[in-house]
């Protein structure tokens, strides 16, 4: 993986997860943190964020998988020939990721029928 596949990879998962805490999660009190991204030993990039703990939870669980990934051309997580997720945290992400790429996509559909 390249430092710029990492970060690129960090900040959409960061977008996925911020997405869904702030409309899953609206009612509960949010943590403010910033995961530094980092890279062979490398600072890259600080990541701000506003999340529940659940969802930090499932960020920094998320992030040090992606960050450890063995595979030199990562494949999705969910067309990987060696999952690493355990399956409760697999599920979440799973959950995670359908919920906000259903919002993202609304998103841009009525930016197009709202002009």
């Amino acid at each position: 993986m390249t430092k710029e596949k990492l970060i690129s990879d960090t900040q959409t998962l960061h977008r996925f997860i911020q997405l869904h805490c702030d409309k899953k999660h609206h009612d509960i009190p949010k943590k403010k943190g910033a995961l530094q991204v980092s890279f062979k030993e490398e600072s890259l990039c600080d990541l701000p964020y506003h999340i529940c703990e659940e969802c930090e939870t499932l960020f920094l669980y998320a992030y040090g998988k992606l960050k450890n990934c063995p595979h030199e051309n990562k494949p999705s997580c969910r067309k990987c020939p060696d999952p690493c997720y355990a399956k409760p945290m697999w599920k979440k992400m799973a959950s995670v990721m359908m919920f906000s790429g259903m919002q993202f996509g609304l998103t841009k559909i009525r930016k197009i029928f709202s002009k």
